[in-house]
């Protein structure tokens, strides 16, 4: 962000009145997952690519970066332009590899909040939950079509953890912290945070 003639990190502010803040995150989503939702909207498409970053993943990952850098923050457990999701909840935070989870539905934990992470599209369509409904922990397996359904009652889910049919009809997971960035950003912005192994 830019405000009052400083740059901050995308992901921590650190410009006198916003110092340590964060950024607040959206979620992801394809053209095809928004429209489902049932909003009307304009979209700007990018002219480069069709994939996030396509050329510039490429770039990053030759050491060649558009912007000074200091090489030795960078961390090497990923490669630098790997997209990675973060998700933050109760002080703990995780990344997840995008091309390494693939497509579907991670369930994991983050610190002591079990998560799952709703992927599709080959990583443009991310989000993140609480697995933790009115206390019973659920488990998710990729239907398709952006749909997915809990093993713990058979209820199918939509891509924006809204409970679409089965015995939860009309429940909503709660979302939580999460942001899509290259590998190289989250590792500089918080050296040592935990990598998501399937």
């Amino acid at each position: 962000c830019r405000d009052h003639d400083r740059v901050a990190s995308r992901f921590v502010a650190v410009g006198d009145h916003a110092l340590g803040t964060m950024e607040i995150a959206s979620p992801g989503h394809t053209i095809a997952h928004w429209r489902r939702g049932g909003l009307e909207t304009l979209f700007a498409r990018p002219s480069y690519g069709n994939r996030i970053g396509s050329r510039y993943q490429e770039i990053v990952n030759d050491d060649q970066f558009a912007f000074p850098l200091d090489k030795e923050k960078l961390d090497g457990r990923l490669p630098a332009g790997e997209m990675v999701l973060t998700v933050e909840t109760g002080g703990a935070m995780t990344a997840f590899p995008l091309t390494a989870i693939g497509e579907g539905a991670v369930n994991a934990e983050v610190g002591s909040e079990v998560v799952v992470v709703f992927t599709e599209a080959g990583g443009l369509s991310v989000a993140a939950f609480s697995r933790t409904l009115d206390g019973q922990a659920l488990s998710f397996d990729p239907q398709g079509d952006g749909r997915f359904t809990d093993r713990e009652t058979g209820s199918t889910w939509d891509f924006a953890g809204r409970a679409e049919d089965g015995p939860l009809a009309g429940s909503r997971l709660d979302r939580v912290s999460n942001r899509r960035s290259f590998w190289f950003a989250v590792a500089i912005s918080f050296p040592g945070v935990k990598i998501h192994t399937p």
